[in-house]
């Protein structure tokens, strides 16, 4: 009997329960989900709204500055900025300049059209971003494929419309890229546009009618009704701006990198002028690259002019007298002996091409005094006498060239 009762009592210990501090060592761990993979969603959501509404917003300005390549992550951050703050211009600027940058042409677009008509105070910035947009669609499609010349002609449209907005060395860079695109009339109205309306060179180009500006800036650059005024873009986007203007495929138009947004306005002038002659030049305009020389010569100081050029081209326009005027000029401003020298043969040789020698040996007699007596110049006035059938005068260079009278008589 103790036997059963001891039995009992081992059984009745083993169904008691037991204290809580063994039951974790004998019970399975709960498992118990207090979040749903829907909520950890929200929840991610709402922390990242937060984020860009707390995210300090000169930090992404920096970065944006800092240049780099374009990364999805700023794409998407300025996506939702521009979410959480519609009607923030610069941010909008900023995501169009971040897609144009990694090639998103379809997305920048959108995303820009409703700025285009826009005349406030990101004109400027709306203008460039627009045309390089333009341009990226172009050159994006190959030589010859459909839809390539509707492109050329949406960009040369953009350029007449939006060219005036831009600051001067903003028209100087997309001067140069219409000469790069083959829009050659486009490339030398917006030359001649930028010559007439920015203020500096030569003291006869400063003291040029504003009449004469006022008349050539409304028929070189005609755009569609809504020209607007160019206003400058808040500094914080300037930068990033002109960075872009020249960089969107470049690589595969082979063009140079964009010019200084400070560029000096003589500078901008010289450059301009050299872009205007080079666009008629392209297009087979001999003559027009002529009277564009003529007209806005003014414009440069003499140093700045690149004489043997325009002598070039006066002379591809078979128009001797103008070369001879041009060498003329290059002659009384030349700097130094060597410049003066070769002035001077231009100024002959102006009249020579032309098979004008008698006129050419009157030219030479009226400068002499600009070139230093020497056997060289005595050599080459009796050559010219000679051609020009002055027996008088060969025979007098001739006796200078040996040294039988004094140069200063003659």
């Amino acid at each position: 009997m103790s036997d059963t009762m001891t039995t009992d009592t081992t059984a009745v210990r083993a169904m008691a329960p037991r204290a809580s501090r063994y039951r974790r060592h004998a019970t399975p761990l709960l498992k118990s989900h207090f979040v749903g993979p829907g909520h950890l969603v929200a929840l991610c959501g709402a922390m990242l709204v937060l984020a860009v509404l707390m995210f300090p917003k000169e930090f992404i300005n920096q970065q944006l500055r800092a240049g780099g390549p374009p990364q999805a992550a700023t794409i998407a951050y300025l996506q939702l900025l521009l979410h959480a703050q519609p009607s923030d211009q610069t941010i909008r600027l900023q995501l169009v300049h971040e897609r144009l940058r990694a090639g998103q042409l379809a997305e920048a677009e959108v995303a820009l059209a409703p700025l285009i008509d826009h005349a406030g105070s990101e004109s400027s910035a709306v203008a460039s971003l627009w045309l390089s947009l333009r341009r990226a669609q172009f050159v994006a499609i190959p030589s010859g494929a459909p839809g390539r010349e509707a492109a050329r002609r949406a960009y040369a449209n953009a350029l007449n419309r939006l060219g005036s907005r831009l600051s001067p060395a903003g028209q100087l860079a997309e001067t140069n890229h219409a000469i790069e695109s083959g829009l050659y009339l486009t490339a030398a109205r917006l030359a001649a546009h930028l010559l007439a309306t920015t203020q500096g060179g030569s003291q006869a180009g400063a003291n040029q009618s504003k009449h004469e500006a006022g008349q050539v800036a409304s028929t070189s650059l005609r755009a569609p009704r809504d020209e607007t005024p160019h206003t400058p873009l808040r500094h914080t986007l300037v930068d990033a701006i002109e960075r872009l203007v020249g960089l969107v495929w470049a690589s595969r138009t082979g063009g140079s990198a964009p010019p200084p947004a400070q560029l000096e306005v003589a500078h901008i002038h010289q450059r301009a002028f050299d872009a205007l002659l080079q666009s008629h030049l392209a297009a087979g305009k001999s003559d027009e690259a002529l009277r564009a020389a003529q007209t806005y010569l003014p414009r440069l100081a003499p140093q700045q002019v690149d004489w043997t050029r325009l002598i070039q081209i006066a002379n591809w326009a078979d128009k001797p007298a103008v070369a001879a005027d041009f060498a003329q000029r290059w002659l009384a401003s030349a700097s130094d002996e060597t410049m003066r020298w070769t002035a001077f043969q231009a100024l002959i040789q102006a009249y020579l091409s032309a098979g004008k020698p008698r006129q050419a040996l009157a030219a030479a007699v009226v400068n002499l005094h600009w070139i230093s007596p020497s056997t060289t110049l005595w050599r080459h006035m009796t050559r010219l006498a000679m051609q020009a059938g002055d027996a008088e005068k060969s025979v007098q260079y001739a006796r200078l060239l040996v040294g039988l009278e004094d140069v200063r008589a003659h």
